[in-house]
């Protein structure tokens, strides 16, 4: 059973996130603070530096034989599947394209990545 505490710890983990999600959001469309050229400047500076560096200070200092072999064994089963799903998407309808495929799997393993921690 699920406690209050961890119920409390869930939340004051990802309620800052969407605060910050939902104030960039009206920065550019409802306050005008950003014009889109400025918005295409801020993601190629996460893409290209925070990202990378956040990627190696978490795979620098996490251990992995202190993680629980289970949940690994489920994260990469979660991923396989996936993937294989995609591929006979791709290969077997009209609609399938390989950039499609490489972006909803990055979409669909990116909350395992951010949530659980950026070294699986």
């Amino acid at each position: 059973m699920i406690s209050w505490n961890d119920l409390y710890n869930v939340l004051s983990a990802v309620i800052p996130l969407y605060v910050a999600m939902i104030l960039a959001y009206g920065s550019v469309r409802w306050w005008k603070i950003f014009t889109p050229d400025q918005c295409s400047g801020i993601n190629r500076f996460v893409a290209v530096f925070a990202v990378p560096l956040l990627s190696f200070h978490f795979i620098s200092t996490n251990d992995p034989y202190a993680m629980n072999f289970r949940f690994i064994a489920a994260d990469t089963l979660q991923k396989v599947i996936m993937l294989f799903a995609l591929g006979i998407w791709t290969n077997f309808t009209k609609n399938g394209s390989l950039e499609w495929m490489i972006t909803i799997f990055s979409l669909s393993t990116l909350p395992n990545t951010l949530v659980m921690g950026i070294p699986l």
